[in-house]
């Protein structure tokens, strides 16, 4: 049996974000060989992060906290998302963006992004407004959080009360869709996405792309090479470590190719492009900032793997 895990982040247990989760694992049922593990996220106890970095350090990657997301992995969350097959998120819209609730659970992910055991894990949404809405950007901002952590995208319903008949048979159908993923899941495997992969993934089936996000993060919002924070780095002299300066120097001319085939219009190559620049870019940050001063150890090699990229 394929397992998917429903959680509910609405502080009702009844009410328009709860009956569309319940469309989705109505229409998830519709798929033989599935089953559903409900979980309320308001009746479970863990708080945040709390940046202690043991997750990164251990060489299970578990967290230490006592509460449903850690004890060394046995906690009752942790344990559940292990053996699931498929996620799917029913998020209350607030603020104009995703709940508190739904931001927390991602955070406490955070050791999974290390061991890389959720890596290509199905993954859906379901965002609800019932007041101004800005739904869609609920549902942008729970994909991104999908994207940092590995997880293969499938589908995501951004809903609100004034079309709510209508996102029910949306939810109903992308209860089917996680259904039909985590079920070649449970018989072929998880398939982990590469980061190539990844960046490939969500900028063809996601609402969330990383393209001009992450570039305007690298060029400090300019879109220009001679802008870039790699670019600053070298001139300034911010970065003193000669192996993170080496990286530094890759990652610059590495974005310099990404921007031009990117004002080129060749979004494909420029993404494939900037894995390669920010995976460098990653590394030279944790040889320079991170490794000694905050974490106290190596990258895992899991985490944005150079390949061939990098001397």
């Amino acid at each position: 049996m394929a397992r998917i895990l429903a959680v509910l982040f609405s502080g009702r247990r009844r009410g328009y974000t709860a009956g569309l989760l319940e469309a989705a694992i109505e229409g998830a049922r519709e798929v033989a060989g599935t089953e559903i593990d409900y979980l309320w996220s308001h009746e479970r106890q863990y708080g945040p992060c709390r940046s202690c970095f043991t997750c990164i350090r251990d060489p299970e990657h578990v967290c230490v906290q006592d509460d449903d997301f850690g004890r060394k992995g046995e906690g009752d969350v942790y344990q559940r998302l292990l053996r699931a097959q498929g996620l799917i998120f029913a998020d209350p819209v607030h603020n104009w963006g995703p709940s508190a609730g739904s931001r927390l659970f991602v955070e406490r992910c955070y050791p999974f992004l290390w061991s890389g055991k959720l890596n290509g894990m199905p993954f859906s949404s379901i965002s609800c407004a019932s007041n101004q809405g800005m739904q869609h950007l609920a549902r942008e901002e729970i994909c991104k959080w999908a994207f940092g952590l590995g997880f293969r995208y499938v589908g995501g319903v951004a809903a609100h009360c004034a079309y709510y008949e209508e996102s029910r048979n949306e939810a109903r159908a992308l209860g089917r869709k996680v259904a039909e993923a985590a079920l070649k899941e449970e018989r072929e495997g998880r398939q982990p996405m590469e980061d190539e992969e990844r960046f490939l993934w969500y900028a063809r089936e996601a609402p969330w792309v990383a393209l001009e996000h992450y570039l305007a993060n690298l060029t400090r919002g300019t879109f220009q090479a001679d802008r870039s924070l790699m670019q600053y780095g070298l001139v300034q002299g911010t970065f003193a470590n000669a192996e993170a300066r080496e990286l530094l120097e890759e990652a610059q001319e590495e974005l310099k190719r990404t921007l031009f085939l990117y004002h080129h219009g060749d979004r494909e190559e420029a993404t494939r492009s900037l894995v390669k620049a920010s995976a460098l870019w990653t590394h030279a940050t944790w040889k320079e900032f991170l490794e000694e001063k905050v974490i106290g150890a190596q990258q895992p090699e899991t985490y944005r793997p150079l390949g061939e990229t990098g001397k």
